[in-house]
């Protein structure tokens, strides 16, 4: 993973997994960076999530605290102070304000955390921050995952990179996943924001592994600033932008690159899959009915299984979209379905309006259910 000026990083293990594999992360920012974040929907929140809800009121964050085996979700009060305790230990190890530091926890939903361990930990992983930390750090988030997810893109002299993890409990309003977004771009933190959550509605909004919402959902984006460039349009009275400026345009796109490409590759690792699920949607009446329609497919599980067994079922294709209240004129209805080794594509006419939108999933396969079937509680 290509380095983001003035981040650095690590990824440890410190005793959370059995299995002994890094179960840590820390990301660290040299100066202030701007922060944003979007999180899951689900009534049910873990304690991190409402953390981090309040630290994101401040203008700027310096650090990310994550751990990996716990989820410290349905945990009380304990879970808060605890969340919190993460918090102000990273912030002590890396001389910081607590106010400066945001966390994220995934793992194991109703237990509580050993936090003898946890701070601990933290005190190891600061010790080994390093500018080449982050593909250690992309490791020690994962959990049921099969391998890292991480990309990096250049937007002339700014860096985006991203790392993220999920496999399972995937559904579209995000998904057990969390995504970590660092830039060493000038940006404003209410620009950032906006163009984060137009980012993961676009991407990780429009996966589903097994139509289970997550209660950990994370997706958090600093901003440092180190590369001089800023992101901004043309002002007022100007011809052109300034130097030294990138248009809000090409940051953005860059963005929804980063998050589409990790979305599609935590559809691709759901647990047990063996195949990639795109389907594409043309000619809605609307985005809404894009939309829906697109996340009917993915999330049925009569079709995810079709997909597996090489069925060009039309009937799974039809119920799934009929499930759902979007426009259809049935009369020139079209669909087509790509088959392949590593993806099935399948793309879907609606003939209603003008309207696109594409979604992500998996195929359906024994391993699924035997993963979750021996998952531990």
């Amino acid at each position: 993973m290509s380095r983001v000026k003035g981040f650095k990083a690590a990824g440890i293990a410190c005793g959370l997994k059995k299995s002994g594999k890094p179960d840590l992360t820390i990301i660290y920012s040299e100066v202030p960076a701007v922060a944003a974040g979007v999180f899951t929907t689900n009534q049910v929140k873990a304690a991190p999530v409402l953390v981090d809800q309040e630290q994101l009121k401040n203008k700027t964050a310096r650090a990310i605290v994550v751990n990996a085996g716990n989820a410290n979700c349905w945990t009380g009060k304990q879970g808060l102070k605890d969340a919190h305790t993460m918090v102000k230990e990273t912030a002590r190890a890396l001389n910081l304000k607590t106010r400066e530091v945001l966390v994220a926890s995934t793992g194991v939903i109703g237990r509580s955390m050993p936090m003898s361990t946890v701070t601990a930990g933290i005190k190891i992983a600061v010790k080994q921050l390093s500018a080449a930390g982050l593909a250690k750090a992309a490791q020690a988030i994962l959990t049921t995952d099969t391998r890292s997810k991480q990309i990096t893109l250049k937007v002339g002299d700014i860096t985006i990179t991203g790392f993220a993890k999920g496999a399972g409990m995937i559904e579209p309003g995000m998904a057990t996943m969390l995504c970590f977004i660092l830039t060493d771009a000038q940006i404003e933190k209410s620009l950032l924001q906006k163009i984060l959550r137009q980012a993961v509605n676009k991407s990780f909004n429009m996966i589903s592994v097994d139509n289970c919402q997550s209660t950990n959902d994370t997706v958090l984006a600093l901003a440092n600033g180190m590369s001089g460039v800023r992101v901004g349009n043309v002002g007022a009275g100007l011809a052109c932008l300034p130097v030294g400026t990138v248009p809000v345009s090409q940051f953005q796109i860059a963005l929804e690159k980063v998050c589409i490409y990790l979305a599609k590759e935590i559809a691709r690792d759901g647990e047990g899959a063996s195949k990639l699920l795109t389907v594409k949607v043309s000619r809605a009446r609307n985005e809404a009915d894009a939309r829906k329609a697109v996340k009917a497919l993915i999330g049925s599980f009569l079709l995810k299984a079709a997909v597996y067994g090489q069925d060009k079922n039309t009937g799974r294709i039809l119920q799934a979209i009929g499930t759902t209240n979007a426009k259809v004129n049935w009369d020139k209805f079209k669909f087509d379905w790509q088959m392949g080794d590593k993806e099935d594509i399948i793309t879907v006419n609606l003939a209603a309006g003008k309207v696109a939108a594409t979604g992500w999933g998996c195929d359906l396969t024994e391993g699924y259910v035997e993963i979750n079937a021996e998952y531990t509680t």
